[in-house]
C-alpha cells in the first residue's frame, strides 16, 4: 500500500489587468518550466509574512515593468496536484485581484497594437519593457522620482517573462494553465480542480517544500501560515439597529469572531466557509462575493502552547443567512461555543476582535460601492491582533 502523501498547501496571488480595449494581460510562464508554453497571470506565491496584494504588485513590477495604481479583491479558488514521486500532495489557494495601471503599459502587444521592436528598444531581447514613464497622468500624483519604473534585472529569471494583451476570442485558442480556465469562465465558485501528475504546478513548487519540517528546539518558532474564510454576515433590519452574527471564542468569556475558519487541505475556500458556518451557527449559508483579504503576521502562542511566526491569511466573503433561525454551535468541542446576532453599535463592549471591525468596515465599503483598496489601506495594519480563531482550539 501506498504511503500517505504528505499534505503541502501555499496560497498564490494573481493581478487580472485589462487593456483599454478588455484584453487580458497573459504571461508565458518562464522558459524551461513548462515545455507546453502554457500562459498565466502576472504574480506568484505568498510569501510568509506577505500581503497578497504586495505579492501582485511585485510581481507585476518584476515580470512586466508595470507599475499597479490599484488593486482590488476579485475571486479566489484551489487546486491540488498529488506528486506520489516526491511524497507529496500539493493544494494551491489562489487569489485573484483585478488591478489598473499607473499609465498605459508600451511596449506589450495586444489587439489592434502590434509588438514594439523590444530588441532595439532594450537590448534585451524579449523582456516586456512596461509602461510608457511619458504617458503617466496625473504626474504630481506619482511616487519620488526612481519609483516610477524599475528597469528588471537581465540576469534575474523575471526577466525572462513573455507576454501580451489578448482578448477573449484569442485566450480561447491559446494553451492556458489549468487554473484559469474556472476564473474566465465565470465559474470558480465549485469544488477545488484535481489536477493530474502531467500538470505542471503553476508557480513551480519551492525545493524548500519538499523538505519534511523536523522538530523545532524549544522557544524557535514554527513558521506557519495559514488561510481561512469568514462571512460577513448583516442583518441590517433587525429591531433597535443592525446586528452582526459573530461567534464566540471557546474558554473566552467576551472575544467575538466572524463566523468561519481555516480552510482544509484540498478544500476550495467557499464549500469551506459553508462548512464552517454550519458547524459555529447552524444556519445555511448563501454566497456572497469575495469583498477583502487582510493577512496578519504576528509571533505569538498557539492553541496548544507552541510558539509559532504566524502568518494569517483571511477572506472575507459577504452573503447571507437566515434571520428567523437561532443560531446553534453544531461542532462539538470545537473552536466556538456560542452565535449570536450582536448590535453593531455594540462591538466594542461585547469584544468584537480587530478581524470583525475590519471585515464590517468592507462590507459597508461594498454596499456603498466605495474603492476597497482605500479600506483595505487603513484597516487596522496598526492593530494589535492576538492569536485567534485557530483550527482545533
Amino acid at each position: 500500500m501506498r504511503p500517505p502523501l504528505r499534505p503541502v498547501q501555499r496560497t498564490a496571488a494573481y493581478g487580472v489587468v485589462k487593456d483599454g480595449s478588455g484584453a487580458l494581460l497573459v504571461l508565458r510562464v518562464p522558459a524551461g518550466s513548462d515545455p507546453e508554453g502554457r500562459w498565466s497571470l502576472p504574480g506568484g506565491v505568498v510569501r510568509h509574512g506577505e500581503h497578497p496584494r504586495d505579492r501582485v504588485r511585485a510581481g507585476l513590477l518584476e515580470q512586466t515593468g508595470l507599475r499597479a495604481a490599484t488593486i482590488t479583491p476579485r475571486d479566489a479558488g484551489a487546486d491540488v496536484v498529488e506528486l506520489p514521486e516526491e511524497g507529496i500532495s500539493v493544494h494551491t489557494l489562489r487569489l485573484l485581484f483585478d488591478v489598473t495601471l499607473h499609465g498605459t503599459p508600451a511596449g506589450i502587444p495586444g489587439p489592434g497594437r502590434p509588438a514594439v521592436d523590444q530588441r532595439s528598444r532594450s537590448g534585451q531581447g524579449d523582456r516586456l519593457l512596461g509602461e510608457d514613464p511619458a504617458a503617466l497622468d496625473p504626474p504630481d500624483e506619482l511616487p519620488a522620482p526612481g519609483a516610477l519604473v524599475v528597469t528588471p534585472d537581465p540576469g534575474r529569471p523575471v526577466a525572462q517573462f513573455v507576454g501580451r494583451f489578448m482578448a477573449p476570442g484569442e485566450l480561447a485558442k491559446m494553451s492556458l494553465s489549468r487554473f484559469l480556465a474556472p476564473f474566465l469562465d465565470g465559474n470558480s465558485s465549485g469544488e477545488a480542480l484535481l489536477l493530474t501528475n502531467s500538470d505542471l504546478l503553476d508557480p513551480p513548487l519551492d525545493p524548500a517544500a519538499l523538505v519534511e519540517p523536523g522538530p523545532s528546539p524549544e522557544e524557535v518558532p514554527v513558521f506557519v501560515q495559514r488561510p481561512a474564510a469568514y462571512a460577513v454576515l448583516v442583518n441590517e433590519k433587525a429591531d433597535g439597529g443592525p446586528r452582526m452574527l459573530l461567534s464566540r471564542l471557546a474558554g473566552s468569556e467576551s472575544t467575538w469572531t466572524l463566523p468561519g475558519g481555516g480552510i482544509d487541505h484540498g478544500e476550495h475556500p467557499r464549500p469551506a466557509l459553508r462548512r464552517e458556518i454550519h458547524e459555529e451557527a447552524g444556519l445555511p449559508y448563501t454566497e456572497g462575493p469575495l469583498i477583502d483579504i487582510s493577512s496578519r503576521h504576528f509571533v505569538g502562542r498557539g492553541p496548544h502552547g507552541r510558539l509559532e511566526d504566524f502568518h494569517a491569511l483571511r477572506l472575507i466573503y459577504a452573503g447571507s443567512v437566515p434571520f428567523d433561525q437561532e443560531p446553534q454551535v453544531m461542532e462539538v468541542d470545537g473552536s466556538t461555543d456560542e452565535a449570536a446576532w450582536i448590535p453593531v453599535a455594540d462591538l466594542d463592549t461585547a469584544g468584537a476582535v480587530p478581524t470583525a471591525h475590519d471585515a464590517l468596515a468592507a462590507w459597508q465599503a461594498y454596499h456603498d460601492g466605495e474603492g476597497l483598496e482605500a479600506v483595505m489601506d487603513r484597516a487596522a495594519d496598526a492593530r494589535g491582533d492576538e492569536m485567534i480563531d485557530r483550527p482545533g482550539s
